[in-house]
């Protein structure tokens, strides 16, 4: 895929609003573009990108890029590390790291991008946010279909996507795919199953996709000001 201006403005937006401070990027991607998340990181305060570059050409290649480039100063806050993800991310899991945002790009064959999902799925902080790369591939099409139907991430930004307005059938749906497989098998006997299809979602038609995590167990799915609201209303009473 072409990365384009819009691409850019994109990504480097939703990194402005988020202003995460640790953000991990698996694979290298359009040099271009990853750079732009760099220079955008390098403008906060309090944050770093691990960046798995996947192999150690990649990692050459970027690191003679950002010399040509001359924009040094901006690895202060990258952590490089050209290991290949479903060798690095096990080891970033079980020392507890966790990051506000992710960005995944296609990083090859189907068992390295479900890998890649399963550990950043289990490091992602509590209504985190994770940006697909190349989401119209049918890989990356595939894994975010995995992550709205089956993980419960919700659609925050898309680029090319288009809106689904059509909220009930969608809820219907999803409830259909989570019934026992009896419930199904009699429902599939009255309605054709091509309707109770989850992956034609209009949503994540876009080559990038934004999704929201699911809120941790034990987290409270609620903003400052109605929790705040809730505590003296309790008190009130």
């Amino acid at each position: 895929m072409t990365v384009t201006a819009a691409h850019t403005e994109f990504l480097t937006s939703v990194i402005r609003d988020q202003t995460p401070q640790e953000v991990l990027q698996v694979g290298l991607g359009d040099f271009d573009l990853t750079l732009s998340v760099c220079q955008t990181l390098n403008t906060l305060d309090d944050t770093a990108l691990t960046l798995l570059t996947g192999t150690r050409l990649q990692h050459a290649e970027f690191l003679k890029a950002v010399r040509q480039r001359n924009v040094d100063a901006l690895m202060d806050v990258v952590e490089l590390n050209w290991t290949p993800a479903d060798e690095v991310l096990p080891d970033l899991y079980f020392q507890n790291r966790s990051v506000d945002l992710a960005i995944i790009n296609e990083v090859g064959p189907y068992d390295q991008a479900l890998v890649s999902l399963y550990y950043v799925d289990k490091m992602l902080a509590s209504r985190g946010t994770l940006v697909i790369h190349n989401a119209d591939t049918s890989v990356m099409k595939t894994l975010c279909q995995y992550l709205v139907n089956e993980r419960e991430y919700t659609v925050q930004h898309t680029l090319g996507g288009k809106p689904d307005d059509a909220l009930i059938p969608r809820l219907l749906r999803r409830q259909f795919h989570r019934a026992p497989g009896f419930v199904k098998n009699t429902v599939k006997t009255v309605i054709h199953p091509d309707l109770l299809r989850l992956d034609e979602d209009p949503r994540l038609q876009g080559s990038m996709v934004v999704l929201t995590g699911p809120v941790a167990e034990g987290d409270i799915d609620m903003d400052f000001d109605t929790l705040l609201e809730s505590i003296l209303e309790e008190e009130r009473q």
